[in-house]
């Protein structure tokens, strides 16, 4: 038996692979530095980020709605948000792979990336504040506030110089820019082999992404 899918159902295929990627990056990710309780590095995004600069809005969503599955829980629903509170991470994710994928033909990746965040990170600054106000008096202090905002800000600019190089096939830069992860992760994590390893299962799982939208985006370069 053979199964024939439309192009939209190829795409949505796509996306919600992605996303499932995106949720495996995240776990991942968040074994290499846990800075605080709820502060880890997530890098969920960069399947959101991917997804909505190759298909575009509705996909990008769907990319950020799956790939918060892990963040979801591990911040959320056993995490201090809890599980109603914490459905607002499941919003901001797809907000900002919505918002980037209409920004995608109106100016350069980086750009598109870095300023599709910034929504979902005012609200990110304003869910946790409001959370805050029903925990527990530290649970969710200053430091933690701002390890949250900071650490998404880090992740999602280097995230928009390795779409943008990768992208524009510029593979030197971008072999670069991988190795300079490298040494950064090496350098704020103390079991080296633990980290190389980890790093290594991210950069393939990465690697495996690119591979699954590479069609998507030659389609659309040719479009254009």
């Amino acid at each position: 038996m053979t199964f024939i899918f439309r192009d939209k159902m190829k795409k949505v295929l796509a996306a919600i692979a992605a996303g499932i990627f995106g949720s495996l990056l995240s776990f991942l990710s968040s074994l290499l530095t846990p800075l605080y309780p709820q502060v880890t590095f997530d890098f969920s995004h960069l399947a959101t980020f991917v997804t909505a600069i190759a298909l575009g809005p509705l996909y990008g969503l769907i990319a950020g709605a799956v790939g918060s599955i892990y963040p979801y829980f591990h911040y959320a629903v056993f995490g201090i948000y809890g599980p109603f509170f914490g459905l607002a991470i499941i919003f901001g994710k797809a907000m900002t792979g919505f918002i980037c994928g209409l920004l995608r033909n109106r100016m350069p990746v980086f750009l598109a990336v870095n300023i599709s965040y910034i929504p979902e990170s005012l609200f990110t600054l304003g869910f946790v504040q409001l959370v805050a106000l029903f925990l527990t008096a530290g649970s969710l202090n200053g430091a933690i506030i701002s390890g949250i905002i900071k650490s998404g800000w880090v992740q999602v600019i280097l995230f928009s110089f390795l779409i943008d190089t990768v992208m524009r096939q510029r593979i030197i830069e971008t072999a670069v820019l991988m190795l300079e992860i490298f040494i950064i992760m090496f350098l704020v994590h103390k079991e080296f082999i633990d980290t190389l390893l980890i790093l290594l299962l991210i950069t393939l799982i990465t690697l495996i992404l690119f591979e699954l939208i590479k069609p998507f985006i030659k389609k659309n370069s040719r479009s254009e």
